[in-house]
């Protein structure tokens, strides 16, 4: 028989993590620490009563497979005389079907040719390694947008501030990872954001409680879309709310388009309605119209870009970012060459024909972050914010090239002179500089390359002293 003399080996054993088992040839159970005890979910006296031929053990291996008692670790050692290493065993409580895995080494262990030794048996748990997954993945891959703010300072002005930020939110807003972490969420706040909605808002995250809103954002370019957000408290072990997490959904569609559906839905009611739910349906049809002129406030209804309204307030956030983050900003205005000569000569049909066919072209040819608007009749703007060092001759020169190869593409230009004259203003400094002041300097330029026989470019590049050019 095994004789277990040495007393330091057994403390070691009985407060080491690993399971250790010990058995007799004859598989009999002689020793078990704690921790084999804890796994395999028995008692001391009840495992020395055991051996590895009972029929209350149940192992599986990865394929859910229940073994045969021929599999179990010490029989597979005491059949073949070898030791086996780190084989996974899951085993399984009979009690509750609640299945542990470990990793399973056993080896046979000898004194000499005529004395039968005993095999030790470890078992290391791997249950949690087996059975984790990644929640970062889940959050970073999730169609809900998904932002996460520092829980200090709620109501400074760069504050709260954001440290994280998943791929759903850039998607939608414009703006990338980098651009977004140090900002606040104010960033995506406009002029016709609710203020009486932020304000419930910040009262929530002052009392540190969640909170749930309907909120007008807008994109990096200026494009406004409603957002269903959820904000909730995030503690730490303590208890402690150290951040907050806001799960956002775009339902500009269905803000736009769900009253209108179930105005038609409600008309199949409307005979059985008394004059109180008819006064209510025409407020809900009311409620309809102040939508759709809402969105009609913000794109011009001809040629589905931003109207000049939309283009100044994407004007207004392009200054704004420019200048925080020290980029310089390239303003211009685009005017359609001869356009009442195409319309007297061609019709007004052509005419709006021309108008969506460049304005379809400014959508293709400026980064989704860039800024477009027709600012009325043949005019169109664009802004855009660029490298100090960039050079924006080229991008403008290209614009023109594109505008001038546009009849090889459409039939209805073809044999038709179809040009555009371009003004653009370069400011390399945006420290006080209005939206305002800035057009007008496109205009400028737009003048001086009307004046020098149209189908040109003339950009004006503000140098302050001792830099470089734009």
């Amino acid at each position: 028989m095994m004789s277990l003399k040495n007393v330091n080996l057994l403390h070691l054993l009985d407060n080491a993590q690993i399971g250790v088992v010990i058995h007799t040839w004859d598989t009999q159970v002689v020793y078990a620490n704690p921790a084999a005890l804890s796994l395999l979910n028995v008692t001391l006296e009840h495992i020395k009563k055991s051996s590895g031929l009972d029929e209350q053990w149940e192992f599986i291996d990865r394929q859910n497979r229940r073994l045969h008692k021929d599999e179990f670790p010490v029989n597979k050692v005491i059949r073949l005389n070898a030791a086996i290493n780190e084989e996974i065993v899951g085993i399984v409580c009979r009690q509750t079907g609640q299945v542990r895995w470990a990793k399973v080494s056993a080896y046979p262990e000898t004194y000499s040719d005529t004395e039968l030794g005993f095999v030790v048996v470890y078992f290391t748990e791997v249950t949690e390694q087996l059975t984790h997954f990644s929640f970062e993945d889940i959050v970073k891959n999730a169609q809900d947008m998904i932002i996460v703010t520092e829980a200090q300072n709620v109501t400074g002005p760069l504050s709260p501030k954001i440290i994280y930020v998943n791929d759903a939110i850039c998607r939608v807003s414009g703006y990338t990872q980098d651009e977004l972490i140090g900002e606040t969420p104010r960033i995506f706040q406009g002029a016709l954001t609710d203020s009486t909605a932020t304000l419930r808002i910040r009262e929530a995250l002052l009392a540190k409680e969640s909170v749930t809103e309907t909120l007008l954002n807008y994109s990096k370019n200026g494009t406004p879309y409603w957002v269903e957000m959820n904000i909730l408290p995030l503690k730490n072990q303590l208890g402690e709310v150290t951040h907050f997490a806001s799960v956002e959904r775009d339902v500009s569609t269905t803000k736009f388009h769900s009253e209108q559906l179930n105005s038609r839905n409600e008309e199949l009611k409307l005979i059985k309605q008394n004059l109180e739910t008819l006064v209510t349906e025409q407020t809900r049809e009311l409620r309809n119209a102040n939508v759709k002129l809402e969105k009609l406030a913000y794109f011009d209804a001809l040629t589905d870009i931003p109207n000049r309204r939309a283009f100044n307030d994407a004007l207004d956030k392009a200054i704004h970012f420019a200048h925080r983050h020290e980029f310089g900003l390239l303003v211009g205005i685009a005017d359609i060459d001869h356009f009442k000569q195409l319309n007297d000569t061609y019709g007004h049909g052509f005419g709006d024909d021309v108008l969506v066919i460049f304005a379809n072209l400014l959508k293709t040819f400026f980064r989704q972050e860039d800024g477009i608007g027709r600012l009325g009749g043949e005019e169109f703007g664009f802004c855009m914010v660029v490298p100090k060092e960039h050079d924006v001759n080229c991008v403008v020169e290209r614009l023109r090239e594109k505008v001038e190869a546009l009849p090889l593409r459409y039939a209805e230009l073809k044999e038709k002179q179809f040009t555009v004259s371009v003004g653009a203003y370069c400011a390399k400094m945006l420290q006080n500089m209005t939206a305002r002041e800035l057009l007008g300097m496109a205009d400028n330029a737009l003048y001086t390359a009307k004046r020098g026989g149209r189908n040109r470019v003339e950009v004006i590049t503000q140098v302050p002293s001792n830099t470089k050019a734009c």
